[in-house]
């Protein structure tokens, strides 16, 4: 526990003395040297007084001039030990087997320590600081005195392996979602009557999702070749192009995608009901021009201001300073005429509904494409409220991880951490106080995870109902037909 204390801060003398003398107490106390004589007797050889004498001088005396900071470390952590001797005028203990008087003649001076950090897990070694004799870090921001916080870092802050088990559960969640969103891709590809408009929308929002839910495949059971280029740095889309950048790159562009196709569906379902008109019918080339040219703008964006690295979950995204610029604010400017375009489409069929439901006009209309088109219009309030959660999560909380483990050198509450790491009192004890104080609730972070995790999921059970599942086994049956002529 000393050892670990002393790489907290190995320029503070003071402190590296009283961790110096009050472990070699403990060690010559605990395991003390042991003869055996011809008579074959074994004879204990307690520690001399100066072990003992050492360490209140050291511990108790000279921190009177220490720092405040130093001070509060021994204080909390060494002079609190039940190890720590009261005075060194009596015996090393009170019972057998070490009920010794301290030797005072003929007494060596205590052997030093090795100076090796001694990192109690989560934290590990700085190799290259241990090479270069302490000249060199691995990492500025997070390595100190030879202990690191491994990659990825915000894991360490929670509980053991509580952030390894919940983005599983995402991981298998975005799984499924690839398995949903590829049935329907499919289902739309293959079934002639379901490439046309406005079918024809939905087929191009099942392969934005599909797209946005394959990234999982990344990094599923292997997190770490997309969150780490090594043991402790972050992965970027300089150091890990295909990973972290191809990966980051590919969200991006889904993303952006899956909600502008959407959009399509409610636009043309408000102009359909509210105009009596099928503009879009015919205006694919314009569909095609906006859908997949606003993300390919926006992910080369990204790539070009070096805007994609690792920061939180399983996936490298567009970092927290220019996530609003980037990404926010671009889909802000997109959904929130969606929003309104939803309201105005449905505050028109209340009115109508209360001017005369029995209208022929009202019912060709308004009731018939709601009763069509229902399915669309349900997911594209399910896509529209998961991404405001999302990014309120994001812009809120996830900011705040961000700002602590990314600000210069560590800040006072990773010390703090750090310094109940070192005393060993272990990761579980301390994340918890980390967490309830600094960190996002891990619930709250699993709850965002999820939202944008089942986006696939939702798409296959609102879709995919008993007619679909019967006309593509029609179509799978008249293949199989086919196939069989041909033999």
């Amino acid at each position: 526990m000393a050892q670990g204390l002393s790489t907290l801060k190995d320029d503070d003398l003071i402190l590296n003395d009283c961790v110096q003398a009050f472990t070699s107490f403990v060690c010559a106390t605990t395991f003390p040297m042991c003869i055996t004589d011809t008579s074959l007797e074994v004879k204990i050889i307690p520690p001399c007084k100066s072990t003992c004498t050492n360490v209140i001088k050291s511990c108790l005396t000279n921190p009177e001039s220490a720092s405040t900071e130093t001070q509060e470390i021994i204080k909390k952590y060494i002079l609190s030990s039940k190890f720590f001797p009261q005075d060194c005028c009596n015996n090393i203990t009170t019972s057998p087997p070490l009920n010794f008087e301290y030797p005072i003649e003929k007494c060596n001076s205590s052997p030093q320590l090795f100076n090796r950090p001694k990192c109690f897990k989560p934290l590990i070694e700085d190799r290259k600081w241990i090479e270069t004799n302490k000249s060199e870090v691995t990492s500025k921001e997070f390595c100190q005195n030879g202990c690191c916080l491994p990659c990825p870092q915000s894991y360490a802050l929670y509980p053991s392996n509580q952030m390894e088990r919940g983005f599983l559960v995402t991981q298998i969640l975005r799984v499924i979602s690839v398995i949903g969103s590829g049935i329907m891709l499919f289902s739309y590809i293959v079934l002639p009557e379901k490439r046309a408009h406005p079918n024809l929308l939905i087929l191009f929002a099942s392969f934005s999702i599909f797209l946005y839910s394959t990234n999982v495949f990344f990094s599923i059971l292997k997190p770490k070749r997309v969150q780490c280029i090594n043991e402790i740095i972050p992965s970027t889309q300089g150091n890990n192009p295909f990973f972290c950048g191809f990966q980051g790159a590919l969200l991006i562009f889904a993303s952006y995608a899956t909600i502008i196709w959407i959009g399509f569906i409610i636009l043309n379902f408000h102009v359909h009901t509210v105009w009596n008109s099928n503009i879009m019918d015919d205006k694919y080339i314009y569909l095609h021009i906006v859908g997949w040219g606003i993300p390919t703008l926006f992910t080369i964006i990204a790539l070009i201001t070096h805007s994609i690295n690792y920061q939180f979950a399983t996936l490298c995204f567009i970092k927290v300073e220019t996530s609003n610029s980037i990404f926010f604010y671009p889909l802000a400017a997109i959904i929130i005429p969606i929003f309104f375009i939803h309201i105005w489409t449905f505050g028109y069929i209340y009115r109508i509904m209360r001017k005369d439901r029995s209208n022929a006009e009202f019912k060709t209309r308004v009731l018939q494409p709601i009763t069509i088109q229902w399915r669309e219009l349900l997911l594209s309030v399910i896509l529209i409220i998961s991404v405001i959660f999302y990014w309120l999560f994001y812009f809120i909380k996830l900011s705040t991880i961000v700002k602590i483990i990314e600000s210069k050198g560590f800040s006072k509450f990773l010390k703090d951490w750090m310094i109940c790491i070192q005393s060993g009192k272990g990761q579980n004890y301390c994340a918890n106080n980390v967490e309830n104080n600094f960190m996002p609730s891990f619930r709250s972070i699993l709850a965002a995870e999820i939202s944008v995790s089942l986006i696939g999921v939702y798409f296959f059970i609102i879709f995919y109902n008993e007619i679909l599942w019967l006309e593509l086994n029609q179509w799978i049956h008249e293949k199989s037909s086919t196939i069989r002529s041909y033999d």
